[in-house]
């Protein structure tokens, strides 16, 4: 027996005259797949985030022993400040900061000045093209 190609073109025909069910059919096809995809491309995009993130970092154990009291921890607060006081890192930073010319800041207050630096490739020669005259 010999089947012609347009045979199943013929029994859909009959079957289905004005084609709602190949219609039905091919919509549903798209719109699974692209629901397909959708749940695939999220699982990646969750599974790639919990990889970059690692695993979550452990919280130290407390040491077992008793915390200082109020009198001892304010001895010691006393014992730290008289023996490195403030005064010394700032001197520091202050000698610093003149020995270095005082960095990059302007003199004016809440102003930036930016000076442009003359370059080749802004060259006013350059920027206009000249045409030949006919």
């Amino acid at each position: 027996m010999i089947t012609l190609i347009t045979e199943g073109g013929q029994r859909m025909l009959e079957v289905d005259p004005h084609g709602w069910t190949l219609a039905l059919i091919a919509v549903s096809v798209v719109f699974s797949a692209l629901v397909i995809l959708f749940v695939a491309f999220s699982l990646v995009g969750r599974i790639s985030q919990r990889l970059e993130k690692g695993p979550a970092p452990r919280k130290p154990r407390r040491k077992a022993g008793k915390a200082p009291e109020g009198e001892i921890a304010a001895a010691i607060a006393l014992a730290l400040e008289a023996e490195a006081g403030g005064e010394v890192p700032v001197a520091i930073a202050t000698a610093l900061a003149m020995y270095l010319g005082g960095g990059v800041h302007d003199s004016e207050p809440y102003t930036i000045t930016i000076r442009r630096a003359p370059s080749a490739w802004d060259a006013p020669q350059i920027r206009f093209r000249k045409n030949p005259v006919k």
